[in-house]
Formats: C-alpha cells, structure tokens, sequence
C-alpha cells in the first residue's frame, strides 16, 4: 500500500513540474518607478511599450497583463499609487465627461453578459476616440475604438488621475507619497503663505493609512501652506488637510490637494 501511496506522489510531483500546478500567479507585483514625476508624454511611452503583449489574467506585467494590471503597471511605473482591480480603480480619480477626455483618462465598462452595472473592464484613453487596453487573451494588449458597437453600450463611467494641463503632454507632478517638495513650491503653486484657518468645520481627506500617514506627505502639505490633522475613523487612520474656515475656501484648495497628493481627495466636514 506504501509503495501505491509513494508512486501517487511521484507522479502528481511530476504533473505539477510540468505545468499542472496553479495557474495564475495572485502575488501583486509591484514594478520599477521609471519616471519619479508623471506626465502624460511619459505615460504614451510607456503605453505604447506593451502594445502587443499577451493578456494573462491577474498579471501586472512587465510581459502580460490583464485589464487592471496595465493601468497598474503604467501608472506605478510612475511613481504613483493607485488600486490594483478596476472597480476599485473606477472608485478613485475625478470623474469627466465624454467630451471632456483626456490623453491618460481612464475609462471603465462593464462587459458581464447581461450588463448588470459591475465594473468589470478598464481602458487608458489616448484620444481621438481610442483606448488602450488588455482585451483578452485571444487580443491582448490592444488599440480599441470608445464608439464601436460593443464597446459603446457597456460604458460606465470615465475617470481622471493626471491633472488638468494646458497641453496634453506638459508635465505634472506625481503622486507618490516620498515625493520631496521643491524648495520654490510655494511660490510655484501661488498657495498663500496660510491658507488654513485656526478653526473651522471644513477638511481635505487626502489619504487613509492602517499605519501612520507617511512623513513625507506631512512635510509637503506644511511646504504648501497647508495644516492638517489625523483623524481615526472605521478602523484607519484619515489624513485631513484644514481646518478651512468655509466651505468655498475648502473647494477653493480642493484641485492642488488632488494634484499634489491624491485625485481621489474630497471634502469632509466634521
């Protein structure tokens, strides 16, 4: 019976060896930073390096990918943190419209058989009606038209990361939370010299940590003429930008909070 058991193990050590063991690989692997500043120019080149590259579902490359996994992959490339799956990327980001499209603008669909409203798909727009992305594992990663027939019915929504800029490839700043503030930054940014208030009921969420915020983060926000406050909710730790004594000065500050630290900051009144 030993001898059965013994030759059992033997040959599922053998299938496993030769390609029969799991699948797919689950762990996120994290890539490189390539560029410590993020612009739309370095995301079209970094775009256009994977087209053509097979899809693998829950891959992240750097040589197959699945939908998620390339906008993962280009936006961490860098230096900026985003989700990993699609429907938790569709819930960061400021959302625009159709006309409102940008090179780099991410947008998501839902391709579930009978529509049901998930998001299950996302796309990297690179104008003139087109999309990036990793189509499936028959197409892998390729350009697609945002009207053709298929596509057009299961939009959902569109979402924004990269900062508005007067030209579509000028240079923004990243989002990455050990970015060193420039010495300049106040006068660069035009932020006054104080721009919060001794008291007020007005905030910025700019972040949630299990941890404390990063000394980096709270170094920038006092470069930029910001105070904040941590505030312990629902088991994480908010970062919070303000107090701002209004509301209209809260929103007034609300597009730099997004671009120098989070495009998916909002507004909290406490």
């Amino acid at each position: 019976m030993k001898k059965y058991y013994l030759l059992f193990f033997v040959l599922s050590l053998l299938l496993w060896l030769a390609g029969c063991g799991p699948k797919y690989d689950y762990t996120i692997h994290k890539p490189k930073v390539r560029y410590h500043k993020a612009d739309r120019a370095k995301l079209k080149k970094l775009l256009d390096a994977q087209l053509g590259k097979p899809y693998v579902w829950a891959e992240e490359g750097p040589d197959a990918f699945d939908c998620s996994g390339l906008v993962y992959y280009c936006y961490e490339s860098m230096n900026m943190k985003v989700p990993r799956i699609a429907r938790k990327q569709a819930q960061v980001g400021r959302p625009v419209t159709r006309d409102q499209l940008r090179y780099g603008d991410l947008v998501f669909f839902d391709t579930t058989p009978r529509r049901s409203g998930q998001i299950t798909h996302v796309g990297v727009y690179i104008g003139n009606g087109k999309f990036e992305h990793a189509a499936n594992e028959k197409e892998g990663v390729k350009i697609s038209s945002l009207d053709s027939p298929y596509y057009r019915r299961r939009i959902k929504l569109y979402k924004r990361y990269l900062p508005d800029e007067s030209s579509p490839y000028a240079p923004s700043l990243p989002l990455a939370s050990s970015a060193t503030p420039p010495a300049s930054c106040k006068k660069c940014f035009q932020v006054p010299e104080k721009v919060t208030a001794k008291s007020g009921h007005f905030y910025i969420q700019v972040g949630s940590f299990k941890g404390t915020p990063d000394p980096a983060w709270l170094k920038h926000i006092r470069a930029l003429g910001y105070d904040y406050r941590s505030l312990y909710e629902d088991g994480m730790r908010k970062l919070l930008v303000g107090p701002f004594a209004s509301r209209e000065d809260a929103l007034s500050v609300l597009p730099n909070t997004r671009q120098e630290f989070n495009p998916g900051a909002f507004l909290k009144e406490l």
